[in-house]
């Protein structure tokens, strides 16, 4: 992997944690660039989730034009799990609002 592509990876997950950081979440990047482990962690629900943050120039369009007009977005492969595809904005406002239901404090106010 190139340095650029390396750097470009690290801006967008320190992007993602500060977007998640000020929507109140205790986000944080816990790997370097190009070392192994986990991208993000957030913590939701009492349980730390680990983000795989993952840019493409084009490489995602499919996806992208799947969900126009459309809010969650299911894909499988074959003998595969089912993964939910939703918009970062919707995950975050699903995610405050089970934490507001499970007595925290966090507060989304999705722009």
């Amino acid at each position: 992997m190139s340095i650029k592509s390396r750097r470009k990876g690290a801006k967008e997950e320190n992007s993602i944690v500060r977007l998640l950081q000020s929507r109140g979440f205790a986000a944080e990047k816990l790997s370097r660039a190009g070392c192994p482990g986990p991208d993000p962690s957030v913590p939701v629900l009492g349980r730390d989730l680990a983000l795989e943050v993952k840019v493409r120039a084009a490489g995602f369009k499919t996806l992208y034009d799947w969900l126009v007009d459309r809010d969650i977005l299911i894909i499988r492969s074959d003998r595969r799990e089912p993964l939910v595809v939703i918009p970062l904005r919707l995950a975050v406002e699903v995610a405050a609002g089970l934490e507001s239901r499970n007595g925290s404090t966090t507060q989304v106010f999705i722009g």
